[in-house]
């Protein structure tokens, strides 16, 4: 009997003709559809939006593989279309939210090519001030901007993907800079690198171990959530940038599982743009998916 009732109050909270984001939904509602949802999930934690079968079974992927768990976290990515945050709303919370995990007690951020603890405050990323050359790549004084790990040269940076925080990272401008819109790869004699091990070479560019997981992961996501959309431009080369990539991105996923700190972005992106990356919450999804539906899409 209570596992029926809560099947049953899980089941009319999916079926309101609405969605919530954590920012929407209030502390009764979360609690009932928490205790609905306890029933039938562990290690995946439930989307917002998200169709019945994501909160019913213990996890999607449990009984969905291949192209069906590919359309199903396509679904389930997508956000109600209540809030559409801007550009620079974005990139003002991750530097001031999202990424801000501190530096030696005070605020900063951990740059994600290099690796290094750069203190500031604040939405602004020119206000977060390398002292020195602290990621040891021979320039000095650098400040933080936005990274798209997809390209935005790609989308004609375009919403929502160029506001996307799932796929945005907060790096130092320089190794930004050379990185530009190269392909991820295996670089074997660097021409440019970080103190951290990201490189530059012919084969593309190269992130630092700590790192390749979550370039995968958000790789992984950008394609699950965009690839119906025009994420083709600029005369980039789809089959080298990310088809011929994905044995890799799958690899770096599985090197390179996800820390708190990422766990604890993603928690926050959520709460701002009101969706999960689930490559985040649950890693093995992406193998469950597999290879080949990945270089179809």
């Amino acid at each position: 009997m209570k596992r029926f009732i809560g099947l049953l109050a899980l089941a009319i909270l999916n079926l309101l003709p609405f969605s919530f984001s954590a920012a929407q939904t209030t502390p009764a509602f979360s609690a009932l559809k928490a205790s609905a949802a306890g029933f039938y999930s562990n290690t995946s934690i439930p989307l917002p939006g998200a169709p019945l079968l994501y909160n019913a079974a213990r996890a999607p992927e449990d009984n969905l593989s291949g192209e069906q768990l590919f359309q199903y976290l396509h679904q389930s990515v997508t956000p109600a279309p209540t809030f559409q945050p801007s550009y620079s709303a974005s990139k003002s919370f991750m530097y001031s939210k999202a990424d801000n995990t501190g530096c030696n007690g005070g605020p900063g951020i951990i740059t994600l090519y290099s690796q290094v603890c750069i203190s500031g405050s604040g939405g602004n990323g020119n206000d977060y001030k390398e002292q020195g050359d602290q990621n040891g790549d021979g320039k000095a004084g650098d400040f933080i901007n936005a990274e798209h790990i997809w390209p935005q040269s790609f989308f004609n940076s375009a919403l929502p993907m160029v506001a996307d925080l799932h796929q945005l990272a907060s790096t130092l401008s320089v190794p930004n800079g050379r990185r530009a819109n190269l392909k991820y790869a295996i670089v074997s004699n660097a021409t440019y690198s970080t103190s951290a091990g990201s490189k530059l070479g012919k084969e593309g560019y190269e992130p630092a171990n700590a790192a390749k997981g979550n370039v995968a992961r958000a790789l992984l996501y950008f394609v699950v959530r965009y690839y119906d959309r025009s994420i083709r431009q600029g005369g980039m080369d789809y089959n080298s940038f990310w088809t011929k990539n994905v044995p890799m991105l799958l690899q770096w996923n599985r090197q390179d599982p996800p820390d708190a700190n990422e766990r604890r972005r993603n928690d926050l992106v959520e709460t701002f743009q009101g969706n999960r990356n689930p490559f985040i919450d649950n890693p093995a999804l992406a193998d469950k998916i597999g290879e080949a539906v990945f270089e179809a899409h």
